[in-house]
């Protein structure tokens, strides 16, 4: 019976967690596709720097199946106008900029995106700029 109950526990505090983190996760996958898609395309680097990113990030790990959902699901919304999908990832990151930690953490996310194919162009470089400026980032902190 106790391990019943624990059992129980144990998924209701991984739920918990996933509504907790649901926010970040969301800013931290749209906008990171946002600033790999403003050059024009998601190259195959980009789509593995997310990959590995998710994969080492322990606020995301319990996600597992949802985050791929959420890859498509940002994909469509920026296949389907990047305008469009732009706008509706900018309302996912402003959902975090509440809390300085999971402002950073979604930036340097979306920094660590840019930066994949070794360089951060302009059309990069000014999504960077303008989450930087919707989540109170200070930009040279981070070199831009």
């Amino acid at each position: 019976m106790f391990g019943f109950l624990k059992k129980k526990f144990g998924e209701g505090k991984a739920e918990l967690k996933k509504v907790e983190n649901r926010d970040l996760m969301e800013a931290i996958v749209g906008g990171s596709l946002l600033v790999a898609a403003s050059d024009g395309s998601i190259d195959d680097e980009e789509l593995i720097s997310l990959e590995k990113q998710i994969e080492s990030n322990p606020s995301l790990s319990h996600f597992g199946s949802e985050i791929g959902k959420e890859i498509h699901r940002f994909e469509k919304m920026l296949d389907s106008g990047f305008r469009l999908g732009k706008m509706k990832i900018m309302r996912e990151i402003s959902d975090v900029k509440s809390s300085p930690e999971e402002s950073e953490e979604v930036f340097v996310n979306m920094l660590t995106i840019a930066e994949a194919d070794g360089e951060i162009d302009d059309k990069e470089l000014a999504i960077l700029k303008e989450v930087g400026k919707t989540l109170n980032i200070n930009l040279s902190e981070f070199g831009l």
